[in-house]
């Protein structure tokens, strides 16, 4: 999608002259008839699919596995909204009820359907698929992925309790650190 060389022209300059992917078509690269298969899927499996009761495991399973064979059937990449979609809830209902009952047999089902969303992402991305970009955004979001770096920190002197507030406040004077000008 964009870029040098690839011959889609994504970026726009605005009224001030910087670029945007949000300007005339609004980023979208689609050709004719790809946004009409897009809309008539997500209203195909988001609301003309008949309801199910979101209680029962069974059913949510059953509906995670039709929405799943629709998408190899008719060649559209599944995505978490679409199955929350199918299933009839709302994202922040579904995760409201997965940390209420985090051991319920419904959460577990619900976790294997994501589970297997975050599978094919992870697919798509190690096999070059999806912009890494995008797949690192997917994951952080839907899969719970985190950037995290763990620090640790050891204080070299350890303050006793017998002593007084002026040899904590010098001996803590002497271990911070100083910003001193590099020239």
């Amino acid at each position: 999608m964009g870029g040098k060389g690839s011959g889609n022209k994504m970026a726009y300059k605005n009224a001030r002259g910087a670029k945007s992917p949000v300007i005339g078509d609004n980023g979208l690269s689609v050709k004719p008839g790809e946004m009409a298969n897009i809309v008539r899927h997500c209203v195909t499996t988001g609301m003309l699919w008949p309801e199910i009761d979101t209680k029962d495991p069974e059913q949510l399973q059953q509906r995670a596995m039709e929405y799943f064979n629709y998408c190899i059937e008719n060649d559209i990449k599944p995505g978490n909204l679409g199955l929350y979609a199918t299933w009839g809830i709302d994202r922040r209902i579904l995760y409201d009820q997965m940390r209420r009952e985090p051991n319920s047999l419904r959460t577990v089902t619900i976790k294997k359907s994501l589970d297997i969303l975050s599978a094919i992402r992870e697919q798509l991305a190690a096999n070059g698929k999806l912009n890494p970009v995008t797949a690192i955004f997917w994951q952080k979001n839907f899969d719970g992925l985190k950037d995290q770096q763990e620090v640790i920190l050891e204080p070299k002197k350890q303050i006793e309790a017998e002593q007084t507030p002026e040899e904590v406040r010098q001996m803590l004077e002497q271990d911070i650190p100083i910003d001193a000008e590099v020239e």
